[in-house]
């Protein structure tokens, strides 16, 4: 039986409650499968339920209400003061809005910001990522340290794994130095010794040209080609090596990439910039731990010529750019300030001419099966292609779930046992009691397969089918799928068996498949998909998915519900308030989906006046 069909049939039996309008009519073509994606269950139509009220809060229960969730502590005892030297109801509310509004002018609401942006994004570690221990988020050649009582002492040397490289020339008196002003201290200078000390380009080996600034892969530590060294600045490295790079702490590049979509966020709402561009914008913000990595990333398109020249970019005064309130020193290294990825990372594209955009207009449109040649790039979009959660959520379905778990309030959770499905067949989007949560992340997850990772025991990761990384025409033949080749490892055996043609993820023919190989890695939601029941506009990858999102409304409303449990203290029903949750949301987009202002209507409203149980 059709899946639409069933699905109607279903609900003449039943009252429903739908999940939400992800699929869409049946895409007009050839053996395509039918997408209806508002699978309903059984609901009580039942009155909501009466939400008891307490008193109003008094003027001191509403102040440290207040500095808690601007500050995180209780009120100081100035403003304790303050607030009982007024006399008047008029006095103590003029002393609580001060509070308020010198609490959303300080830094303590930047850092409340970067903590809410931690609890919403729920980015997840690089030690638990793509490849369990493997990737730490770094992609440069390790550098070790010679002991004081060497020959060289504090020299930086290459860290390989039988550090035969490095290590031993520290005890050589006329071993090969360079000083540098590196990227991880500007306006200091280290010593590069041995092989570290080169910055020349590339090498030749037994007559093949190796990059030198791309890093090859080993057990624990990362090191490029024998021969290469580190590059103008030290670019192509990194101060440290093996497992000391996976810590948490702070000031360690795994942690600030970790860090990197909930600084985002706080940036955002510090500079009063709309929410959207969480999602919709074409640039983050990051220390110079950061910049590195996005480098890191770029070098592998082979344009070292171009990021190579590029000797202001570790400068953090340069160029005046937006940062945090916590760095405010202009040469300070840790300060999160802005970048337009696209000028450290070329193939993550801002198609804005490199400038700083999040105009849902800017648009890429990439068919592999029409376009010959690989990709010109992936459009950068915000959290959705930063590097954090695409190890996290290593596989594009996962990437799918949690972006729609996060930016739309959707829930992925076993189907009630009165459901009923469509029986299963190839694809688990449209039938079996998969379809429950596969009807919804598959149409998104489409976009989400060209973030990708390869490698050995500390694999890096890569955008596929790009010029830096083409697919191979003979990708699936069986030589190709051998257990050791990169490709097998980077996860080319799945695809073959998953990504399969005439699904909802994979909307291809095999007529298609045989005549363009590379056309398993479409990444275009097709136009008749109805996606939070809205159409895609033909951009290829996280982008479009982005741009339904925003338009679709649904970002906005899931927004207000997270913002209004933090700063309220209570959860708000989407079925019982509705009402109220389209109010608030509507004066949220209305004030410019920014932050700062609606957290101030949030701190002054009645809810937060009174006590909810």
């Amino acid at each position: 039986m059709p899946f639409s069909r069933a699905l109607l049939l279903l609900a003449a039996a039943h009252a429903f409650a739908c999940s939400g309008s992800i699929g869409g009519p049946t895409p007009d073509r050839p053996g395509m499968p039918g997408v209806d994606a508002t699978v309903c269950y059984a609901a009580d139509a039942g009155p909501p339920p009466v939400v008891e009220r307490d008193p109003e809060l008094d003027a001191s229960r509403r102040l440290r209400r207040v500095a808690f969730v601007l500050h995180g502590r209780p009120p100081l005892d100035a403003e304790r003061d303050a607030l009982s030297a007024a006399t008047t109801d008029a006095a103590r509310e003029a002393v609580i809005d001060d509070a308020i509004e010198s609490g959303l002018a300080s830094p303590d609401f930047y850092e409340r910001m970067v903590d809410f942006g931690h609890e919403w994004l729920r980015n997840g570690s690089f030690l638990v990522g793509a490849q369990g221990d493997g990737y730490w988020g770094n992609m440069s050649t390790h550098l070790g340290t010679c002991a004081a009582d060497s020959a060289n002492p504090g020299a930086y040397f290459i860290y390989a794994e039988s550090n035969a490289r490095g290590r031993d020339q520290c005890a050589v008196a006329g071993a090969p130095t360079r000083d540098v002003e590196p990227w991880w201290a500007p306006g200091t200078t280290v010593t590069l010794l041995g092989d570290a000390a080169n910055d020349a380009p590339t090498v030749t080996i037994d007559g093949a040209v190796h990059d030198c600034g791309i890093a090859n892969e080993g057990y624990f530590n990362m090191a490029n080609a024998t021969g290469c060294g580190c590059g103008p600045n030290a670019a192509w490295c990194y101060p440290g090596g093996g497992l000391n790079l996976g810590h948490d702490r702070e000031g360690s590049q795994r942690r600030d990439m970790w860090d990197e979509p909930a600084r985002l966020f706080a940036h955002l709402a510090w500079h009063d910039r709309p929410l959207s561009d969480l999602v919709l914008g074409n640039y983050t913000v990051g220390t110079n731990r950061v910049w590195a990595w996005y480098l890191r990333f770029g070098r592998q398109t082979g344009l070292f010529a171009e990021l190579d020249a590029d000797t202001t970019w570790f400068r953090p005064e340069a160029g005046d750019l937006p940062r945090d309130p916590l760095h405010t020193t202009p040469d300070d290294p840790n300060a999160w300030r802005e970048l337009v990825v696209e000028r450290m990372a070329p193939q993550l594209l801002s198609l804005s001419g490199g400038e700083r955009s999040a105009d849902p207009s800017r648009t890429l449109r990439w068919d592999p099966r029409t376009d010959g040649g690989p990709a010109p790039g992936l459009p950068y979009s915000g959290v959705l292609t930063m590097p954090g959660p695409n190890s996290s959520f290593p596989r594009e379905r996962p990437r799918a779930a949690r972006f729609l778990e996060i930016f739309a309030c959707r829930e992925f959770d076993p189907p009630p046992p009165e459901a009923h499905f469509p029986a299963l067949g190839a694809d688990i989007a449209t039938g079996g009691s998969c379809m429950h949560c596969h009807v919804q992340m598959d149409p998104v997850a489409m976009a989400f397969r060209r973030w990708i990772f390869m490698g050995y025991y500390v694999p890096r990761p890569h955008l596929a089918d790009l010029e830096s990384l083409p697919i191979p025409e003979d990708l699936y033949e069986p030589s190709r799928r051998y257990p050791n080749s990169h490709w097998y490892r980077a996860g080319a055996d799945r695809w073959a068996q998953n990504w399969l043609p005439n699904t909802v993820m994979t909307p291809i023919t095999e007529d298609e498949l045989a005549v363009h190989p590379r056309a398993l890695f479409v990444d275009t939601i097709p136009p008749e998909y109805t996606i939070l029941g809205q159409h895609a506009d033909g951009t290829m990858g996280p982008l479009a998915f982005a741009k339904i999102l925003v338009s679709s409304g649904e970002m906005d409303r899931c927004a207000v519900r997270r913002l209004y449990a933090r700063i309220v203290g209570r959860p708000l029903d989407p079925a019982s308030e509705a009402r109220y949750v389209d109010a608030l949301t509507a004066r949220f987009v209305e004030g410019g989906r920014r932050v700062r202002p609606f957290v101030a209507h949030l701190l002054r409203s009645d809810e937060l006046r009174r006590g909810v149980r």
